[in-house]
């Protein structure tokens, strides 16, 4: 078997002062700017009837005073995923995991609400199937 035949790679010859003025040059636009209207911490939506309703039923060390005062959109959609536990379990997953280095993510006492009520729903669910197991071989 013969060697394949390698080609050189063409590179261009700079200075080190022209290679750092194009790497400190002005940053490319962000997107942030874009979000900063729809990812604020603005309570424009309500909190839902329903939304109340589901806060209410929660344990009462759950009762997200943080999250729905500064962020009742999440708490509302997060009610609206609540019986759909492989949607609702990513959408707390992905509000805890910050996956893009613009996030800022979220106030310390909000983090915590969220992360209590993921790991709340972690361990319900679990309950729930192993419930359905046993339903299911019996």
């Amino acid at each position: 078997m013969t060697a394949p035949h390698l080609h050189s790679i063409a590179f261009e010859h700079i200075t080190v002062a022209d290679a750092k003025a194009v790497h400190d040059g002005p940053p490319a636009p962000s997107a942030k700017s874009d979000w900063l209207h729809r990812r604020s911490a603005n309570n424009a939506e309500p909190l839902q009837p329903e939304t109340l309703a589901w806060i209410q039923r929660l344990p009462s060390d759950l009762r997200l005073g943080a999250l729905t005062q500064r962020y009742a959109r999440i708490a509302n959609k997060i009610c609206d995923l609540w019986l759909q536990p492989a949607e609702c379990t990513d959408y707390l997953d992905e509000l805890l995991i910050v996956r893009r280095a613009s996030r800022q993510g979220f106030p310390a006492e909000v983090a915590n609400d969220i992360a209590r009520l993921t790991a709340h729903y972690a361990r319900l669910n679990r309950y729930r199937s192993i419930k359905a197991s046993w339903k299911r071989a019996s």
